[in-house]
Parts: structure tokens; sequence; C-alpha cells
């Protein structure tokens, strides 16, 4: 088989990290089929071919834009390639050949409100109906799906009216880069004061201003400080006008992106990982934390409950007083019982594989090659 895979989101967070480690494993697990991995020019140079069946492509062309509903498909047929894998839902819809489509999340269908754009409330209402429009005929089309949790695989079955057995679960894990690092980095401290750290990107379904709110009431019991890992031009700069309004810039440290030398430490000398959000499809932060000894707090929401079970702390998502009492609670455990609970969490990461997403995928290929 010639495999063409989409990985312009290469360098991203979140998706990127589940191309990166999907093409490791495939590389490892495949030794038959050809691969072409799409790139953009800024990770171009810096990719290496795993081996000699696989051969990269420039593809510098911007997803979500009206280019790449046809450029993509043209290059793909132009390249003859038998089974492309697109793992974001941004499927070009005039690709005429079956192809796998991996759906992290169905965030696009909850939220709508120009709150979660750039755009203009009027652009944004039309890009949206584009979303929803590419991800709808995409699902429709596909030869095959990968959710990254049961979760997501209900919402799909719910809100597309697809059959469960066209949609297969390829769990995310943790990232085998930030793994292999973590096993000979020794941890150094940023900070000399004690912090809860959170890790992510400020969209608003990550329900950033109520755990703001939630940190103010923590502040008035515990003077610790709160660590915001992530950036970008829009949302964050936004969160901070909130945070200042509210006296509590001095408190807050804004770290911006963080590799994962830098994410290891930040970790290791957190108090506690907060995770707020309304919505997720996994949440690869909680495998992290808690690989580095770290208790995640979080919110209770389906796809949480469903990769942790009861080992972590859950909070009511809507209601920062909550939020706050279990930051407190989990603050105040004797080291003893943190470890332990650390302990039992750390169970689970047993439970999630790159090589076995890897494995399945490849089974997916071929499924769809037939």
């Amino acid at each position: 088989m010639r495999i063409g895979i989409d990985a312009r989101l290469y360098s991203q967070t979140g998706v990127g990290r589940y191309i990166q480690n999907l093409i490791r494993e495939l590389a490892a697990v495949d030794n038959e089929n050809n691969y072409l991995i799409y790139l953009g020019k800024k990770d171009y140079s810096s990719f290496k071919l795993p081996n000699e069946r696989w051969i990269k492509r420039i593809l510098n062309v911007a997803w979500h834009t009206i280019q790449e509903q046809f450029i993509v498909p043209c290059v793909f047929l132009q390249d003859k390639i038998d089974v492309a894998h697109f793992p974001y839902f941004n499927v070009p819809i005039f690709y005429p050949k079956k192809y796998l489509l991996t759906i992290h999340d169905l965030i696009v269908d909850h939220f709508d409100t120009g709150r979660a754009s750039t755009y203009s409330y009027p652009l944004y209402k039309i890009k949206r109906i584009g979303y929803k429009l590419s991800l709808s005929l995409g699902i429709k089309r596909a030869g095959a799906i990968a959710a990254i949790s049961e979760t997501t695989k209900k919402e799909i079955v719910d809100h597309y009216h697809v059959s469960d057995r066209k949609i297969t679960i390829t769990y995310d894990a943790l990232d085998s880069a930030f793994s292999e690092l973590l096993a000979k980095q020794k941890p150094q401290s940023f900070y000399r004061f004690p912090y809860i750290l959170y890790v992510g990107n400020a969209y608003p379904h990550k329900n950033l201003e109520r755990m703001i709110d939630a940190f103010l009431i923590v502040r008035k019991k515990q003077p610790i400080k709160l660590i915001l890992v992530g950036n970008d031009s829009y949302f964050y700069p936004r969160l901070k006008l909130y945070i200042q309004k509210l006296g509590l810039l001095e408190n807050i440290i804004f770290f911006g992106e963080a590799d994962n030398r830098e994410l290891i430490n930040l970790y290791n000398n957190a108090l506690c990982l907060v995770f707020p959000s309304l919505m997720e499809g996994f949440g690869l932060p909680n495998l992290e934390a808690v690989a580095c000894g770290r208790l995640p707090v979080v919110s209770d929401i389906p796809a949480f409950r469903e990769i942790w079970g009861n080992k972590l702390t859950y909070f009511n998502p809507l209601d920062p007083d909550d939020i706050a009492n279990k930051i407190l609670d989990v603050m105040k455990l004797p080291k003893d019982q943190y470890d332990s609970k650390v302990k039992k969490a750390k169970q689970r990461l047993q439970d999630f594989s790159w090589k076995k997403t890897g494995v399945t995928t490849l089974k997916l290929y071929e499924q769809i090659y037939r």
C-alpha cells in the first residue's frame, strides 16, 4: 500500500503529539507498506524519515481554508495514494477515495459561540458552517473512523447517526519523547514557592475563568501561586485582562509554551495539576502529571471518568467553590496519602500504549484498502 498521512499539524500541541507518536509506532510495526508524509514548510526540513519506505512532501496549505479543499485532493490523487489518513476533522470534501478519519473530540458541536473564535461573529458563523459540513461529509465518506476514546465514539454515533461498527477506539497515550526524557532527567525547580499548575490553551471550553475564580477562593486560605502553561495570540491575553480585574496578576504566572524538559520540571514541583475543561476527548496533561508523580484535580466530565475511573479527584466545573474545595482537599493530603493516590493512578498509564494505537491503525489501513 501507499499510505498518505496529512501531517500538516505535526508541530501543534494535542493533535501534533498524536501524529508524531503514530508515525513513530507505524515505522516500528510496519515492515511492508510505503508512506508519504505531508508536512508544512516549517516542519518539512526538520522531519527525519524513519526508513527508506517513507517519503516526505511539502504541503504548505493552511487547514480550515478553501485552498485546502481543492489542493489536498489533487496532491493525494497525483501521488496515487491507496489509503489516506486525515488525523483531524478538516477532511477535503472533494477527495473521492476512501480514507481513515481520526476524531479527537466534537467540541465544535458543543460550543456555538463567537467567543470560541478570533473571527468577527458573522464570519465565525460562516466558518463554523464550513467546519460542520466538512466534518459531516468526512464522517459519512470515511472508510473507517478512529476515535481517541469511547466518549468521543459515543458522541459521533449520537450526533451523526453513524454505525458504531465504523468506529474503532485508538486511545492516546503518554508521549514517547516525554516518557523517555522523564526516565533520565533529574527534575529541577524553576520557582521556590508553592504553586498549582494548568497546562493547555485558553479556549473558552477550557473553562479557565472559573478556574481563576476558584483560585481567588484558594488564595484566601493558602498563599500559593498559579502557573499557566500555554500560549496563543488572543485567548490568553484576554484571560490576562480578566485576571487583572480580579487583582491577581502578582499571583499568577503566564509561563508560555514549554518544551518537555520544562514541562517535567513544572509538573514535578507543582502541588497538583488543575484541569477544569467543560469537554475533552482524552486529556494528555493528566497522563503527564501522573507520570511525574503529581495528582490531577479535574472536571467531572465523561472522558476523564472513562480514562481514570475513581483514581482522580473530581469537581463540578461550573462551580468555582467546588473547584476550590477540591484543590484544597488535595493540598491538605499527608504525603503518604498523596503518594498512595499517585501510585494507584499510575497503574492506568499501563493501559494506554502508542504501540497498541499504531497496530490498530495499521489494521484500519488494511481494512480500508481491502
